[in-house]
């Protein structure tokens, strides 16, 4: 998946929604975001990042570059996204 492509399928979602990774049954906060020239990761941590935050990260630069999700130094496969407004949660899967 591009950056480009995560954003957008973000982009109606308010700021305080907070990012999580399901592997397995868990569900994982996200809270770093790395950004190189190439590419750039989603990484999983302590406290779950806000979208505000997660955009503000991106900056205005180049997001055609592919967005990857990690967990224990693994790159984990995300084939979707799943909402929850009620819970302000976003977590992909």
């Amino acid at each position: 998946m591009l950056l480009e492509d995560f954003l957008q399928l973000m982009a109606d979602l308010g700021g305080q929604n907070v990012l999580y990774l399901q592997v397995q049954d868990q569900t994982l906060p996200l809270s770093k975001f790395v950004l190189a020239r190439e590419d750039c990761q989603l990484l999983c941590g302590g406290q779950a990042m806000t979208l505000a935050k997660f955009r503000q990260l991106t900056g205005k630069g180049s997001k055609s570059i592919p967005l990857s999700f990690c967990w224990q130094k693994k790159e984990i496969p995300v084939y979707g996204v799943q909402i929850l407004p009620a819970e302000g949660k976003i977590i992909c899967k």
